[in-house]
């Protein structure tokens, strides 16, 4: 068994801790506020009050290190009825964008038996990602906080809000709060210490002292590093999370390779099609002169004609 005097840091990242902290029913005061953090973010989602999880952590069954397409957490508002999947990702990929909207429309699928058309009992799917690596590149890329709907594209009237995505990139909001740059708010709050590795026998920092949700959690985490199953479970976890990050280093590593050897020899390309043009254009003067020459000499030898024939 653990001892209080250790220090030990967890990730909250790792699936093994998040589904815990979130995914219990009986402890469900967190999860609803962190939902309703994201969801008020920008003013434009209703709230979370009584959650029934559809997909509870279980300690006794190992999460599969392939996931198998099985969404962190899935649950249901049993008074409004919306259906919400919320996901902790340590390293997203190209096409998580993809695989998020696919998750998506799956929860909204799902709400109807098959060869029923009970339209109008379909409730909104909201789609939360925490994200611990970016997705959005570009310089019109710069906030961490991204919500997409179901819009028109000319008059941006919402059709329904049955559609909400919400990606909170992590590594973009650690830089910002680097340089000093972020507004504080209950989303920051839980982005700040869901994005750092958290030690529970230490004192939480003063600007987080005031979100009660997230001191629960931080006492949570204490009982979470005395129980050995739910250590060797993480412990798996974060072995699990090393080689991907390898992989995935590596792959990126490829694909940094591969575009700038792409770049190199689209350079090479343009330099050979530049000299090219050169030499046309070399050619274009010569030829130019050439018969700029004979049309001098061609107006010599008429001179000399007329000169003759004046004499």
């Amino acid at each position: 068994m653990k001892q209080e005097s250790e220090n030990t840091l967890i990730h909250l990242w790792n699936d093994v801790a998040f589904k815990w902290i979130f995914g219990r029913e009986k402890e469900s005061r967190p999860l609803i506020k962190l939902l309703n953090a994201v969801v008020s973010h920008d003013g434009l989602g209703p709230g979370f009050s009584e959650i029934e999880i559809k997909n509870p952590y279980d300690v006794t069954q190992p999460l599969s290190k392939q996931k198998q397409g099985i969404l962190d957490i899935r649950a249901k508002d049993k008074n409004s009825g919306i259906w919400v999947d919320l996901e902790m990702e340590a390293s997203a990929f190209t096409f998580y964008p993809n695989r998020s909207l696919y998750y998506l429309a799956g929860m909204y699928r799902d709400q109807l038996p098959k060869g029923k058309d009970n339209y109008y009992k379909l409730r909104p799917c909201f789609g939360i990602h925490l994200l611990m690596s970016d997705i959005f590149f570009g310089d019109k890329c710069n906030d961490w906080f991204h919500h997409f709907g179901m819009l028109n594209h000319k008059t941006h009237k919402q059709l329904n809000n049955h559609f909400e995505l919400y990606y909170i990139e992590l590594d973009k909001f650690q830089k910002l709060v680097s340089e000093n740059t972020i507004n504080w708010g209950e989303l920051e709050q839980w982005s700040d210490y869901i994005a750092k590795p958290q030690d529970p026998y230490k004192s939480l920092p003063g600007y987080l002292e005031t979100n009660e949700e997230i001191k629960e959690v931080h006492l949570m985490l204490q009982t979470f590093t005395r129980d050995d199953r739910l250590q060797e479970q993480y412990r798996l976890e974060e072995e699990w999370l090393r080689v991907q990050r390898t992989e995935e280093y590596a792959r990126q590593q490829l694909q940094q390779d591969y575009f700038y050897a792409l770049k190199m020899k689209e350079q090479a390309e343009k330099e050979k099609e530049k000299e090219i043009l050169l030499r046309k254009k070399a050619e274009q003067r010569r030829y130019e002169a050439f018969n700029a020459l004979k049309e001098k000499d061609q107006e010599i030898i008429r001179l000399k004609q007329m000169l003759k024939s004046k004499k």
